[in-house]
């Protein structure tokens, strides 16, 4: 892990997810990047005039972040972090999405609510549309998480997994999971057997991680999944972002949103290979 860019809107959720990227870049030697994007009339009130100020506005909202950064990192182990702030002009999902691509950044970590601009849109309506629009692993952080040494981790998964290896990686090299466990999870609607053969290739792509398989059988997903989570005391959600997966379920289906909200562990969403 080298690279990890973190969206910023100054709020506490924010500060929550960029003290959560030092907790790993301290401990895996990664360069945090700070983001901050400026929507396109930012700044400006429907004034000629006043769009001459654009460039000083630019350069305050830069100064600010440079703050707002030297304030996170107030603690000693986080002080020799290698860490740099990006100011961009546009709209959030596509910038977060081209400045990861651009730093070939590993993982975007963001918080999960705040309001980002002028239009106070929901930080997290701005972390699903990233998900959904960039490969990178994404690490969405609610506003209470507190990093911690060693997680127990629920992996949900419907046994399609085929992440990609930056995915892989990210996922091998989570320092919570160094000295923790990853419960692969899949929740079956009716009793059967398990796929041995996708649990091997499961099982195989894991390697590395240390790792155990459980099958439920529930007709609600999310809720078996949640409800694991909790009789474990896991602390970390995996899931992977492909059509018709847990996440799409997690995100985009009104009555199971608000039971995603319910998890107060942080969630890393991670990709399919394609």
């Amino acid at each position: 892990m080298k690279t990890i860019i973190v969206p910023t809107d100054f709020s506490k959720s924010a500060a929550n997810a960029f003290q959560y990227a030092l907790e790993l870049a301290s401990r895996s030697g990664a360069k945090v990047i700070a983001l901050h994007v400026i929507f396109p009339n930012e700044g400006v009130d429907n004034n000629v005039y006043n769009a001459f100020w654009i460039d000083e506005y630019f350069r305050q909202r830069e100064e600010d972040l440079r703050d707002w950064v030297g304030k996170q990192k107030k603690r000693e182990a986080f002080r020799s972090i290698a860490t740099e702030v990006q100011c961009s002009i546009g709209f959030p999902v596509q910038s977060i999405h081209q400045a990861a691509e651009k730093e070939k950044a590993d993982v975007i970590v963001m918080g999960t609510t705040g309001a980002t601009g002028l239009r106070r849109v929901l930080l997290g309506s701005v972390a699903a549309g990233v998900i959904t629009k960039t490969q990178k692993p994404v690490f969405v952080i609610p506003p209470k998480a507190k990093f911690r040494e060693s997680a127990r981790a629920v992996f949900a998964t419907d046994l399609r997994f085929r992440a990609d290896r930056q995915s892989l990686e990210v996922l091998r090299q989570l320092p919570q999971l160094k000295k923790g466990k990853l419960h692969v999870v899949h929740v079956m609607d009716k009793p059967g057997q398990p796929d041995i053969k996708e649990e091997a290739a499961i099982g195989k792509a894991l390697e590395g991680v240390k790792h155990d398989f459980h099958y439920l059988h529930d007709l609600e997903t999310v809720q078996a999944v949640i409800n694991f989570m909790e009789s474990t005391d896991a602390e970390m959600l995996v899931a992977v972002a492909h059509e018709h997966s847990l996440f799409h379920r997690l995100f985009y289906e009104s009555t199971t949103r608000k039971l995603a909200q319910s998890v107060s562990a942080p969630l890393l969403v991670l990709h399919d290979a394609g």
